[in-house]
């Protein structure tokens, strides 16, 4: 049986945001996409519009070299949901950062992300990361 689009658009989001293929973001993103980040650390807070959002990734990969496993994706006409295994390591070196998250994505009919929510298992090892990565 075939995914359901929304689940592929899952999994070919975070394929693309590890290759760097932005312009499979670019057309994948609503114009007015809102990205919620959680937690209490320099990345944290609302971000709208799909410029902010591209430039929010951009500044994520030029501090860390990101790994995702998709453990699996689970979706209907108006939301996926993702559970992953992720991998951030510094491109300045040091020890790297592991850690189990949810990630909910709110999708328009054209398939594109209008809204993305991510529960991390422990954020609080993940905002002191943070604050050591961006600091």
């Amino acid at each position: 049986m075939a995914d359901h689009p929304n689940a592929e658009l899952m999994r070919k989001g975070y394929d693309a945001f590890v290759a760097g293929d932005m312009e499979w973001m670019n057309e994948h993103l609503h114009e007015n996409v809102v990205w919620h980040v959680p937690g209490e650390n320099p990345l944290s807070g609302d971000l709208h519009g799909r410029e902010a959002v591209l430039a929010h990734f951009a500044g994520q990969v030029e501090r860390a070299v990101p790994e995702f496993d998709v453990h699996d994706v689970l979706a209907n006409d108006d939301h996926a949901v993702a559970l992953v295994n992720a991998r951030l390591r510094p491109r300045a070196g040091g020890d790297a950062f592991e850690g189990r998250y949810v990630h909910i994505l709110h999708v328009d009919a054209e398939g594109r992300a209008l809204e993305s929510w991510t529960f991390n298992e422990d954020q609080a090892a993940l905002d002191r990361f943070l604050r050591a990565l961006f600091g």
